[in-house]
């Protein structure tokens, strides 16, 4: 899940927006089981549509559905899949992990499975870089995805110097980096790469060498993924220590229920969390109280999600680690500023 990707889509209200969230089976492409569950989402939407729009509208949104759809079997499929259409924006957002099925049409996307995918996903970055073409992929420790877009792929212009595209090559991996700083690799011969990295407050965690332009995601994943693996267990390792410190200088909080109140005030600096752990709940008042009946419209389904959300919001970081790292601690502890 492409943060940028997923703060636009927060951030779209029109109406009807429609969000089509599915499971899916991974492999090279929509297996015809997920694309029949698909279709008939599109047919239930055209269905809820058709006494709520004109049939300009509603056939022009099932179109856009359909040509999502059909995009994404030639590409692919990961444990999740999101199809997000409007009368201004069309998009497909591959998830990490399995949703529940279901179609949604309000004034908003339903983003809270791919804020979900988000926050507990190990997202990296690859850039490939060359003398004459820049990519950029996004992933996880199940695939890599390639962001085709306004700003990506770079393609060198002709008039322009090697210096030139080296400065505009490193200008626009600080600027991605920027908008949300995530573990990077960079793979490309070295004197492709030797500018890019030099960029400052990058964190790039390897290089791969060889001219990758043409590389597939698949192999650019099997080349670079022991290498985020590798920087993760160094983090969490690191956020272990950090707690143990954390602990004798008496800036230490364990579970949901204490570090909700210090999150609100922006008081975590570092949130370590078990992978799976959510906790449904009602929230009063800004209070969290714990929630038994999840489906119920008052309850949020995670305030494991808010709350790293608020975390982030505040200028702290969130660490994810393995079930069990923290049995001792009601699987979820922080770091305080103060």
């Amino acid at each position: 899940m492409n943060r940028a990707l997923l703060a636009q889509i927060q951030q779209h209200r029109s109406y009807p927006c429609i969000t089509l969230l599915a499971p899916t089976t991974p492999g090279p492409g929509l297996h015809p089981d997920d694309q029949q569950v698909l279709a008939g989402l599109v047919a239930e939407v055209d269905r809820r549509l058709h006494d709520d729009v004109s049939d300009e509208v509603r056939q022009a949104m099932v179109h856009s559905l359909e040509e999502l759809l059909h995009a994404c079997d030639g590409e692919p499929a990961t444990k999740g899949v999101a199809l997000c259409v409007s009368p201004e924006f069309a998009t497909v957002v591959r998830l990490g992990r399995p949703v529940r099925a279901r179609s949604v049409v309000d004034h908003t996307f339903a983003t809270r499975d791919m804020v979900a995918d988000a926050h507990r996903t190990a997202l990296y970055r690859v850039i490939t870089v060359s003398d004459r073409r820049v990519r950029l992929l996004v992933g996880d420790r199940n695939r890599l995805a390639e962001e085709r877009s306004g700003r990506w792929p770079l393609e060198r212009d002709p008039d322009q110097s090697l210096a030139q595209w080296s400065r505009a090559v490193s200008h626009a991996v600080r600027v991605e980096y920027t908008e949300y700083a995530t573990p990077t690799v960079i793979a490309g011969v070295e004197r492709s790469t030797r500018e890019v990295l030099k960029v400052e407050r990058v964190e790039v965690v390897g290089h791969v060498p060889g001219n990758h332009d043409h590389t597939s995601w698949s192999e650019l994943h099997r080349l670079t993924w022991p290498l985020i693996d590798t920087w993760l267990q160094r983090d969490r390792r690191e956020a272990h220590h950090r707690l143990e410190r954390a602990r004798s200088a008496r800036r230490f909080a364990g579970g949901i229920g204490e570090v909700w109140d210090l999150a609100q005030e922006g008081r975590v600096e570092l949130l370590v969390v078990e992978e799976s752990f959510d906790y449904p709940a009602r929230i009063d008042d800004g209070r969290l109280r714990a929630a038994t009946d999840r489906e119920a419209p008052d309850v949020v389904d995670d305030a494991v999600d808010e709350l790293i959300e608020a975390v982030m919001r505040n200028g702290g970081r969130a660490v994810i680690v393995p079930e069990g790292d923290l049995v001792d601690h009601d699987r979820l502890a922080a770091v305080l500023r103060y």
